[in-house]
């Protein structure tokens, strides 16, 4: 999957990027480690936010 950044991304397409449920990534953003937009009552998040998600360290 290629991201285009001049376009936000559903909560399925960060999930299938990711390789996650949706559930995990609503629970990100809960959490606000993941920052999103409700648009029209529909969550979305901008492609650079899910990159900065995947490339940040975590401890195991």
């Amino acid at each position: 999957m290629i991201i285009q950044n001049d376009r936000l991304m559903t909560i399925d397409e960060a999930a299938y990027y990711l390789n996650v449920y949706p559930r995990t990534i609503y629970r990100k953003i809960y959490e606000g480690v993941l920052l999103a937009y409700k648009v029209g009552g529909v969550w979305r998040m901008e492609p650079q936010e899910v990159l900065k998600y995947v490339r940040q360290p975590r401890r195991i």
